[in-house]
């Protein structure tokens, strides 16, 4: 039987996704209600056990149809892009090539996690029945409550949910505090929490583990990571184990609403990512300081502890430390012991590899540190 191991990572992809992929394989990025590699677990019964598919490469009904139809020994394209074969086992040598007809969905930069995002909160949400009445009892106010799936064991006080414009899912064992406002589509996932007055805007993923406020809006938030106070993070992509000080910002439109230019670490140079709304993409193990406030269209490499009173640079490798314009490298054990207590404070489990992990992104990242 076909099993989700055999979602394989592109190394080119890889590169270009990173901070994101620096810790995790393309298929467990985060997008709507779970991984990548959590959306194919229900379709190994009817793919051929000896196929190998792209780790970013999303389930849509048109690409399944043509993995499914794959000849043995043959391969699906995309461009110049592989997306499935079936071999023995994983090749980079593909001799039978078919060319797919309809553009597949698959993640090949940052930016394209939020495109994803948008589409999966639509398409995966799914209401269940809600008592309306119980939820008025508690001071909430639920628009189209038809529109929203509230987990039983969610605990919900003086919220208002807006589900007119989009979906809105309400995980297991959330809890939003008084004067929480949603707008769907909006999914704040297993067991996180909205502190009083937070505002989560549409388009946005809340992951599992998560404790936000202040105001978010159009941003994916993988699990385990906090923004609980004030400030605001829009078009953004926040990684695990983050934890953004109060008042922390970004921007996310330039002044003059030209395109924003995003860092590639595929090229170590900004790339012109044809949108004009974009925050920051922020790695996992980021810690911010108080006002730290981050300019449109910053990438934060992984382990970093920083802070600053005035924008900060528009790249930050892995594994800064300090207050700009003061910044130094993070000691490895320190970064270190600042990892396992974030891990610890979020009962998980500690990864056995992270400090080969940590030191691999240190040697990785040395030249752009200096």
């Amino acid at each position: 039987m076909w099993n989700s191991g055999q979602l394989i990572d592109d190394s080119k992809i890889c590169l270009q996704m990173r901070p994101l992929t620096y810790a995790r394989r393309l298929s467990d990025l985060w997008v709507g209600l779970s991984t990548i590699q959590d959306k194919w677990r229900a379709h190994q019964q009817t793919i051929p056990s000896d196929t190998y598919i792209l780790g970013s490469l999303m389930p849509t009904a048109s690409v399944l149809k043509s993995i499914k139809e794959l000849p043995e020994s043959s391969a699906l394209y995309w461009n110049k892009q592989w997306i499935a074969y079936r071999a023995a086992a994983p090749t980079s040598h593909h001799i039978h090539i078919q060319h797919l007809k309809d553009e597949p969905q698959y993640i090949q930069h940052p930016e394209e996690l939020l495109d994803a995002n948008n589409q999966a909160l639509v398409d995966e949400i799914e209401s269940n029945t809600i008592d309306v009445v119980s939820l008025s009892q508690g001071g909430n106010t639920v628009i189209y409550p038809e529109n929203c799936y509230i987990d039983p064991s969610a605990k919900i006080t003086g919220t208002i949910l807006d589900a007119s414009h989009g979906p809105i899912h309400i995980g297991a064992n959330v809890t939003l505090q008084i004067g929480t406002c949603i707008q769907g589509p909006a999914a704040i996932m297993d067991g996180s929490i909205t502190n009083i007055g937070a505002k989560i805007r549409p388009h946005t993923t809340i992951g599992p583990g998560c404790k936000v406020g202040g105001e978010i809006s159009a941003s994916l938030f993988f699990p385990n990571s906090n923004k609980a106070h004030e400030g605001y993070i829009g078009n953004s992509i926040i990684g695990s184990f983050s934890n953004l000080g109060a008042l922390t910002s970004c921007s996310n439109v330039r002044n003059d609403l030209k395109s924003v230019q995003l860092y590639d670490y595929s090229t170590n140079a900004l790339r012109d990512i044809h949108r004009k709304s974009f925050g920051i993409v922020m790695g996992d193990f980021v810690c911010t300081g108080i006002h730290t406030k981050f300019n449109t269209g910053t990438v934060i490499g992984n382990h970093c502890n920083i802070s600053g009173s005035q924008f900060l640079p528009k790249f930050i490798p892995a594994l800064t430390w300090g207050e700009y314009p003061n910044f130094g490298p993070y000691r490895m054990d320190r970064a270190e012991e600042n990892a396992v207590a974030w891990i610890k404070a979020k009962n998980q489990k500690i990864p056995e590899n992270l400090p080969g992990s940590i030191q691999e992104i240190w040697k990785e990242e040395a030249n752009a540190r200096n």
